[in-house]
Parts: structure tokens; sequence; C-alpha cells
């Protein structure tokens, strides 16, 4: 089996750190050597250890262990971690098999410096020598500028309108997206709102709202929505809601449907 560790060092002028950033660094380290190796595949099992510490600011050894990991696996961990250390602009912070998460998050880690201070992280290639590889400040900020930046792109969202703020300016109201459960602003103009006012006669209404989305580049977690169109979403009629009924016929098993509705019942209510 193969040794797999990572030298972690925040290096300053002066000695001592205090404890808050030394919590801070430890925290962001082991979340980016927990998301390398998600990318990477690499067993799930293992933990990471610190140990060896040193005073040149503060250093110590991260150490896989609780798992068995294989030098092959070893060695293709270290060279993802590589990857994200050292990308740069030129490649549009794209790494194949690499998430964006990943990459902001080495720039967490390289914030935790302050003024004077540097991160830097040490790769061992098999013997007891280490790489270093600084995760620059500046870097960081690029990275962090790109990935947290806003894209613009139509689309649109399905939900029902939590609430009105008709006189704001502009005004707006926000939707409770179906898809992810967030509320999700939507700006509309003037005229607009007459089409607004139509689809909110009834209550429940399903809405599908159509424009331009503001959204993060990092995980498009939309910010809010710039109003084309607006329209509500047909209710089933009886019949269409009729024809689910026996659509699936073996789903109950030899349970009646009356009968299986009551067993899940007790279930839920058994397991509370």
């Amino acid at each position: 089996m193969a040794l797999l560790r990572v030298r972690i060092e925040l290096k300053r002028d002066g000695k001592g750190i205090e404890l808050p950033k030394l919590a801070e660094l430890s925290r962001e380290g082991q979340k980016l050597l927990r998301m390398v190796a998600e990318d990477s595949e690499l067993p799930q099992q293992g933990t990471w250890v610190a140990q060896d510490f040193y005073n040149q600011g503060i250093g110590f050894d991260a150490l896989y262990e609780q798992t068995d990991v294989d030098e092959q696996q070893a060695n293709a961990y270290l060279r993802l971690l590589d990857h994200v250390v050292t990308a740069g602009p030129e490649s549009n912070w794209h790494i194949p098999g690499v998430r964006p998460a990943t990459l902001v998050q080495s720039a967490r880690v390289a914030k935790v410096a302050g003024e004077h201070e540097l991160v830097r992280l040490g790769v061992y290639n098999g013997g007891p020598s280490v790489q270093w590889k600084p995760l620059a400040k500046t870097r960081a900020e690029m990275i962090i500028e790109h990935f947290e930046s806003v894209i613009e792109y139509r689309g649109m969202v399905q939900g029902i309108i939590h609430s009105l703020y008709k006189e704001s300016q502009p005004p707006y109201f926000d939707i409770r997206d179906i898809a992810s459960g967030d509320l999700i602003k939507c700006y509309y103009s003037v005229p607009q709102y007459r089409d607004v006012h139509a689809v909110l006669q009834r209550r429940e209404a399903v809405v599908i709202v159509a424009g331009w989305i503001r959204a993060k580049r990092l995980d498009r977690e939309i910010q809010d929505l710039r109003v084309e169109q607006i329209q509500s979403t047909d209710p089933l009629s009886q019949k269409q809601l009729e024809s689910f009924f026996g659509s699936a016929p073996g789903w109950t098993g030899d349970l009646t449907t009356d009968d299986f509705i009551e067993r899940a019942r007790r279930s839920s209510t058994d397991g509370e």
C-alpha cells in the first residue's frame, strides 16, 4: 500500500499564529484535500490526520489513514492536486475531471494567509523531499472573481408565486422554484402587471416565468430574473386525474389500493 501525505504550511514573518487562523487553515485545508479525493475517486472511507508539526509559522503533514490506497491511486491523487494548485487563467480555469468548486476551495485556502503570509502545499513524490506549491493570493482572487461572477442567459423557472411587491421600483415578485425550492426574485415592467395579476387569480397556481436570468457562474444559483413572459399552467381536469387510476396495476402487489395506503400510513406513524 502507498503512503499518501501532503504537507500544509502557513509561513509568515515572525513567530506564532493566531488560534482562529490555525483552525481556519486546518478546516479549509482538509476541505480541499477531501474535494480532490472525491474528484480523483479516492476511497472515501479514509480520514486526514495531522502529524509532524514544526514551527516555521505553522506546518504539518496531512496523512490519509484508515483505508488502503494503492500506489496508482496515490499518484493519481497527487497529480490532480498539482493541477488544482497550479492551473492558470490560460485554461479558463478548466481542469478535466475537477469540479469548479474544488478550484474555488484552493483559493479559499490561499486566502487564509494575511499580510506578509503565504500558504503553500508540499507534495511528496515517493521520497522524503517535498515539492512546494505556493498558493498565491493574487491567483486566489482571480479564481474567486471568475467563478463567483454573474452570468446572464435566457431561461425559465416554474413554481408558485410567494409574494408580490408591486410598489417597489422596479416592481417584482418572489417565486418558489419547484426544482430547487429557492425563492427567486422576478422583476417585471408596469405594463406586465396585468399578466401578473391574471396568474394570481388561482391561489395555488403553478406559473412558468421566462426571461433573462442572472446566476452565479460557479453553481448556477439564480440571483434574479427579468420577466419577458409569464403564464399559469393548466390544472389537470377530473378526467385527466381519473386516468392515473389503474395505470400501474402491479404497484400495490397483492394488496388493494385501500390496504396499501393504510399500510403506508401505519409505517409512517411507526417511524415517527
